[in-house]
């Protein structure tokens, strides 16, 4: 695993997680429109249309959970790497990028660099310290 996909886990899972936790606002949302009554389904057998969306909707916090407890370690696990980097601009890059979610643009303007610093300079030397760690750590 590459340093960058490394670092990327984080923002992948997260946002695999919002993407579950929109999925219950729909399943929500499309269980106030549904009729409490029983109903039968095209084979002639009783139907429980909000029983089974609800059912969805507990199955699918639950997998959100488990989600969440993966995404903590991760970050951790991610932190504990960055803060192994004694370079604290190296660091900040990559909290700022990989843990916050920020575009170059923005941690650019925010260091006081310019992007190309950023991306060109920075963010490869923050790879190549990342790489050392993992390579040494086994992760």
């Amino acid at each position: 695993m590459t340093a960058k996909e490394y670092l990327k886990r984080y923002r992948t899972l997260n946002a695999y997680i919002d993407c579950k936790l929109e999925e219950v606002a729909q399943l929500r949302e499309l269980s106030t429109r549904i009729s409490p009554t029983a109903m039968f389904d095209r084979n002639g057998n009783v139907s429980d249309k909000v029983g089974h969306t609800a059912a969805k909707i507990v199955d699918l916090e639950r997998e959100i959970d488990r989600e969440v407890d993966e995404l903590v370690e991760m970050r951790k696990e991610i932190e504990e790497t960055i803060s192994m980097i004694e370079d604290i601009d190296i660091r900040t890059v990559l909290e700022y990028r990989y843990i916050n979610g920020f575009s170059w643009r923005r941690i650019a303007y925010t260091m006081h660099y310019s992007e190309d610093h950023v991306t060109c300079y920075l963010h490869r030397k923050a790879l190549r310290a990342v790489d050392e760690i993992i390579n040494i750590n086994g992760s």
